[in-house]
């Protein structure tokens, strides 16, 4: 059938008059959301998802009107499913954050922060061994340890044996699992299909395969992941796309899973992309039964964030029939659900793990409204975070001039009513589930809404999140499924710390001069580098400081001890309730050891004293959040 394109403002038009102005039937039920029987996306095609029939056995509950109680199957997986459903029903929500009993900086014994690696082998190690009790920083602070923890099974299953973090952070899943009302969510920063690990770091410590699994025949090395960022899309870019010959081979992995074409480049050439992934999923339950977590309810979170474009798995990097040169190839969302479904129907297929529960997550599905920022404020960004944010954009910038670049309809229309306040809930919801695998697979409905790090966070983005979070509520609210925070936070407790120790007038070094040398050389284009230097005011790479007026302008009460902007009651409490989220999870701590008030240093909870700490305690004590494992029992 031949598709006639619209532009993304008559495409907006179109679907805000189906849903909407035209006269639905129930303007309380998102398109495609009245049954689970259907995946609530676009049927597959030149632009849609996947589609999906419900079985009764595997989905998480039966949908019905919005309101309605599903019906979740008597078993582990079904009775977590039911009790975050509840929970959130009455106005709870869990709170958690990744990695929160195996990685922190403070240590309650000598009152002093320490970095993450001594942390994890003073606390953590003890901990799994029984010879202290679990703890956390946000223990430290509130009194009692998270009831949710969020692990990547990169720092667990694909850790490499030497770090001797395997054990401890299964022992730390298995302890969170055993307390009644305790959850554990794992997310997978997953290297490419391409990745050759003779080119880590950490070779010799990843050159000894974990295991090898056998797929249909053929014998797949699975090795450690050793460390670095080989996840991210732009790893392997450090050259502009003269033509399809240059574009780099990470960003065909989807294409290749989807489509089971054989891996050409790195240490598994040779071997199907998908069986690469299967043998990875077999590999995940084999660790799983090894260390006792086989049966359990597990949240599993893979391929999150795809509407993005910073991991090899994201959005740009599916137009297949381009990236792989064959226009009969499985193509757009539906390659990413493919993908998606391959792993986990080779996870659910495994014995033992019958209980996993898969959440799928988006990243934002719009834009923030308020985005602009001071040239005081853009000094802020972090460099890396600048650089790689720069090499993407470019990278898909170049990826669509050649015609390899997959362009999501629903995303242009929402992008085409920027200026005209929040689009419709509809649009959102139908960009949400553009790759949706299936209501047979999906258990929990996820987003992930991280606050900028520049500014403030204003009303505007509350907002915007909220419209966000809403969207995704009333799909959950269709489907009968729980829909959670899967990854949310504020990056600017650091700052908020070191700015609260100034002195009245005094400057802040941001960065110091070989960090931004280090990024700014990574931008392998001249104007690129132009443009970030510009950024930071500078005329040559170096270090990167708010003047005294400049950290005025932006902390009006610098230099009069403590600064807060309570960014836990005044948006996430409110953000949760309002979206009736089942749970929410920050990221993760780590330090190095080093100049604590001299750098940016990134966490998500504070520990005792810092400027935040009474503000954390009083989100953690309002009744709707569930911080301690039995809260929301």
């Amino acid at each position: 059938m031949n598709l006639v394109p619209l532009s993304p403002r008559v495409y907006a038009a179109f679907l805000l008059c189906l849903t909407a102005a035209c006269g639905s039937s129930d303007e309380d039920t998102p398109p495609g959301g009245a049954s689970s029987g259907t995946s609530g996306g676009a049927s597959s095609g030149t632009s849609g998802g996947a589609s999906s029939s419900t079985s009764s056995s595997t989905s998480s509950g039966t949908g019905g009107a919005p309101g309605d109680t599903p019906e979740f199957p008597d078993t582990p997986r079904g009775d977590l499913l039911e009790d975050l459903w509840t929970s959130s029903r009455a106005g709870k929500f869990r709170f958690g954050y990744e990695n929160a009993i195996t990685w922190g900086l403070y240590d309650p014994g000598t009152k002093q922060l320490v970095s993450t690696n001594d942390w994890f082998s003073s606390m953590a190690g003890p901990a799994s061994r029984g010879e202290r009790g679990w703890s956390s920083d946000a223990g430290a602070t509130v009194g009692e340890n998270p009831g949710l923890l969020g692990v990547s099974l990169d720092a667990m299953v694909f850790d490499p044996v030497p770090w001797n973090r395997r054990d401890v952070t299964a022992d730390a899943a298995a302890y969170m699992l055993e307390q009644p009302g305790g959850m554990v969510a794992f997310d997978w920063h997953t290297p490419p299909c391409t990745y050759d690990i003779s080119t880590s770091d950490f070779a010799d410590a990843i050159e000894t395969p974990l295991a090898t699994i056998t797929v249909d025949g053929q014998s797949v090395p699975i090795h450690a992941q050793g460390g670095g960022t080989p996840f991210y899309a732009e790893t392997y870019y450090s050259r502009s796309l003269g033509s399809s010959a240059d574009i780099p081979e990470n960003l065909k992995c989807i294409c290749k899973i989807a489509n089971d074409v054989p891996i050409e480049q790195g240490t598994h050439a040779g071997i199907s992309a998908r069986d690469w992934l299967v043998a990875h999923a077999k590999y995940v339950a084999q660790f799983f039964r090894e260390h006792g977590l086989d049966g359990k309810p597990i949240v599993l979170r893979p391929f999150h964030e795809h509407t993005g474009g910073w991991f090899w798995w994201g959005q740009p990097y599916w137009n297949c029939q381009a990236l792989l040169d064959d226009d009969q190839a499985v193509t757009g969302p539906a390659a990413y659900s493919a993908a998606y479904r391959t792993f986990a129907e080779a996870v659910r297929s495994e014995p033992g793990m019958e209980n996993v529960i898969f959440a799928y997550s988006t990243d934002k599905v719009r834009k923030l409204s308020d985005s602009s920022v001071t040239p005081a404020e853009a000094k802020v960004r972090d460099p890396e975070s600048l650089s790689r944010d720069m090499l993407r954009a470019r990278l898909v910038e170049e990826l669509t001039g050649l015609g390899a670049a997959y362009e999501s309809p629903p995303q242009e229309a929402i992008e085409a009513l920027e200026n005209e306040g929040q689009p419709p809930s509809a649009l959102l919801e139908e960009y949400y589930l553009e790759a949706y695998p299936g209501d047979d697979l999906i258990d929990i409905l996820g987003i992930d809404l991280y606050y900028p790090y520049e500014r403030a966070a204003s009303p505007a983005d509350l907002e915007d999140m909220k419209a966000m979070a809403s969207a995704v509520a009333a799909i959950g609210a269709a489907k009968g499924k729980p829909h959670a925070l899967t990854e949310t936070g504020t990056y600017r407790l650091h700052l908020l710390h070191r700015v609260s120790k100034l002195a009245a007038g005094a400057s802040l070094t941001l960065y110091p001069a070989d960090h931004v040398s280090k990024w700014h050389d990574t931008l392998f284009d001249e104007s690129l580098r132009t443009e970030f230097l510009a950024n930071y005011g500078l005329g040559s790479a170096g270090a990167v400081a708010l003047s005294s007026a400049e950290v005025t302008s932006l902390f009006p009460d610098a230099g009069r001890g403590a600064l807060t902007e309570d960014w836990y009651n005044t948006h996430l409490l409110d953000l949760a309730k309002s979206a009736g989220v089942a749970y929410a999870l920050t990221w993760q701590t780590y330090y190095d050891g080093s100049d604590f008030d001299n750098k940016a240093v990134y966490y998500y909870v504070p520990f005792p004293g810092h400027p935040e700490a009474d503000n954390f305690r009083r989100f953690a004590g309002d009744p709707a959040v569930c911080f301690g494992a039995t809260a929301c029992q």
